[in-house]
C-alpha cells in the first residue's frame, strides 16, 4: 500500500463514520494540523504509530487496515494471525505459507 492508498483508506473509513477531520484527529490523539496538511497538501507521511492510533480509533486492526477486510468478517484468531504474519520478512512468510500448505494437505 502506497501512501495515497493509505490516505485513501483513511479518508473512507473516516467517512463511513461519519467523522470529519477534526473528529479523526481528536479520537486518534493527533494535532488537527496535522490531519488538515494531510488532506489539503502533498504531506502525507504519517508513521506506523500514528496509523496504529488512527486504527484504535476507528476500532479496527492494522491487518484490517491495510487488508479492507471489514470488522467482524474475521475470527480474532484470524486477525492476530494477519498482523503477526505483517512483521515477519519475506523469506519468513514464505516459510510460514508453505508450513500451512503442508498442514492443510
Amino acid at each position: 500500500m502506497n501512501a495515497n492508498d493509505i490516505k485513501w483508506r483513511i479518508d473512507e473509513l473516516r467517512l463511513k463514520k461519519g467523522w470529519s477531520l477534526s473528529k479523526l484527529a481528536k479520537e486518534a490523539g493527533l494535532a488537527e494540523t496535522t490531519v488538515y496538511n494531510w488532506f489539503n497538501e502533498n504531506n502525507f507521511n504519517p508513521s506506523r504509530k500514528t496509523i496504529a492510533s488512527i486504527c484504535e480509533a476507528l476500532g479496527i486492526s492494522l491487518a484490517q487496515f491495510y487488508s479492507g477486510i471489514e470488522e467482524g468478517a474475521l475470527s480474532p484468531k484470524q486477525v492476530l494471525l494477519l498482523e503477526l504474519f505483517g512483521k515477519l520478512s519475506e523469506k519468513q512468510q514464505d516459510n510460514i505459507i508453505e508450513i500451512i500448505r503442508n498442514l492443510a494437505e
